[in-house]
């Protein structure tokens, strides 16, 4: 990956919001291994009321939205609200995602967006928008928006496609998918995230940027790799179906920031090390969370 070369100071404070989650943990960590300060406060019990914020890596959310609408509306909005409203902060970058484009064949920041308040999966997509549309009612130059795509990196014991999948073939010597293999969707790396982000809160000229490969990647790409490293075998859902989205732009990041992202096929083979070790050293204490772990996410 290439980026600019654009000055970010040797020591600042960071507020990463969401700390608890993957691309939390995974920022406070590489924060601080940068020197940074990093505050990780909980949104919900602690009032942030007039407090020094310093840059706020703003990721909160919930992982089953569909069974937490109210937890994850609360996290996409209200608690933002009460952060742009109350809050002293240098910069503030909001995470989306590449879910709001859903229902549309184009991917660029500006497009037109579809949603449906019928359709129960759109409740994510339509949170993540209020959100943006508080980030851009506020008005505040130094405040950002960013739509993720699928964030992969060492995401142990993430219900998501390829951490599945990877962890059963460690774990099970079997992957089972109920997907087709023709099934495809964009990865980015967490690295990839890391890097971009305090670049766009510190000299982003736009309000909203996407984070993506910019490629998608077939699930029969992933699956082959991963059987090639670790032999296991591969069984498909006699009902599997296909699902694929429309490639993200990423126009705007590679013109501004010079981003060459990772192509997530180079990085199994080193995912795949990083969860034997962990499997390998964790498999006691995770033995009975993992049989609560073997459905996949629906892509």
């Amino acid at each position: 990956m290439v980026f600019s070369n654009i000055n970010i100071k040797k020591y600042m404070k960071y507020t990463v919001l969401g700390s608890k989650g993957f691309i939390g943990k995974e920022f406070t960590k590489y924060l601080e291994k940068k020197g940074h300060e990093c505050f990780t406060p909980e949104i919900r019990k602690e009032s942030l009321k007039g407090i020094d914020l310093g840059h706020v890596i703003y990721s909160a959310g919930v992982p089953n939205f569909m069974q937490r609408p109210y937890d994850a509306v609360d996290a996409h909005v209200c608690q933002l609200k009460n952060i742009l409203e109350n809050s002293n902060f240098e910069s503030l970058v909001y995470f989306s995602g590449g879910r709001v484009y859903n229902k549309i064949n184009s991917t660029k920041e500006n497009d037109d967006l579809i949603f449906n308040p019928l359709d129960k999966d759109d409740l994510y997509g339509i949170s993540k928008i209020m959100g943006e549309s508080l980030c851009i009612a506020s008005e505040n130059p130094r405040v950002h928006i960013v739509r993720l795509t699928n964030v992969t990196g060492n995401n142990f014991t993430s219900n998501l496609f390829l951490p599945s999948i990877i962890r059963d073939a460690i774990i099970k010597n079997k992957i089972k998918i109920f997907t087709s293999l023709s099934s495809k969707k964009d990865y980015v790396y967490i690295d990839d995230v890391l890097d971009l982000i305090p670049k766009i809160s510190i000299s982003g000229k736009d309000k909203i940027y996407n984070i993506a490969s910019g490629k998608n990647t077939e699930s029969e790409k992933l699956i082959n790799k991963i059987s090639e490293i670790t032999s296991c075998s591969i069984e498909v859902s006699s009902d599997a179906k296909e699902y694929s989205y429309p490639e993200t732009s990423i126009i705007k990041i590679k013109k501004e920031f010079d981003f060459q992202p990772t192509n997530v096929l180079d990085k199994i083979e080193d995912m795949i090390k990083d969860f034997e070790i962990f499997f390998k050293n964790k498999l006691f204490f995770y033995k009975i969370k993992l049989k609560n772990l073997s459905k996949i996410d629906l892509f």
